[in-house]
């Protein structure tokens, strides 16, 4: 299996060369962190030689969000490229994959709306990774559409709020907390609430060197 230090020299590498990038433990994160988290990990994988080179574009101002965010796509080495740890030049190779394919296409992500028009990889279109509703419902209250929100939100209102849902933590949130303000037409309490849950997300895993606190497009329209 893949190791830590394996996955720190190799990460470690790809931020000394790219001034804009910092470490979080096996993610590698793409400053400054705003609204939205775009980050290259190393999975270990099954196979000690063969590690999952991933990147990632997510929200973060979802109250259950991590450093691999909501879409994922894999990256790899150039045809014919070394790609695993016993073949030389396999670091050379994941760097430039990194900084010729992956960290252009990712650094042009920065804002709530580049997110929503970035096309992964092939034809798909990124929104195509929201299309589960509470995403859907911490994007619109973003924006301040209420009204939208609130008709996603009566779709799943009877989920099931038992320990065996994998899904509770995330419902519970919507439910508990921003749909009562939503509700109200509470446009402050919404704001705040987005960049708490924000907050709770950067310190929650450190980033507080990297994170710029940025109005929301709700508040932008007020």
């Amino acid at each position: 299996m893949t190791t830590k230090k394996q996955i720190n020299r190799l990460l470690g590498e790809l931020v000394q060369r790219n001034p804009d990038l910092a470490q979080s433990e096996r993610f590698v994160i793409i400053k400054p962190l705003r609204h939205v988290l775009r980050s290259i990990s190393i999975g270990r994988g099954i196979e000690a030689d063969s590690p999952q080179f991933l990147c990632s574009i997510g929200h973060f101002f979802d109250p259950t969000a991590n450093r691999q965010g909501i879409t994922l796509d894999r990256v790899f080495t150039a045809r014919g490229a070394p790609h695993r740890w016993t073949e030389p030049g396999m670091p050379a190779a994941f760097i430039e994959a990194c900084e010729t394919r992956v960290l252009p296409k990712m650094r042009g992500v920065d804002t709530i709306e580049d997110m929503l028009r970035f096309r992964t990889r092939g034809s798909s279109e990124f929104k195509a990774a929201v299309r589960f509703v509470i995403h859907q419902i911490h994007f619109a209250a973003a924006y301040g559409r209420f009204d939208r929100a609130l008709r996603r939100f009566e779709r799943i209102k009877h989920w099931d709020r038992s320990r065996m849902s994998w899904r509770r933590p995330e419902f519970e949130h919507v439910a508990d907390e921003l749909v009562p303000l939503m509700k109200a037409n509470d446009r402050d309490g919404v704001i705040r609430l987005l960049h708490r849950w924000e907050e709770d997300r950067v310190h929650r895993f450190g980033l507080e060197a990297i994170y710029e606190p940025t109005p929301f497009p709700l508040e932008l329209a007020a």
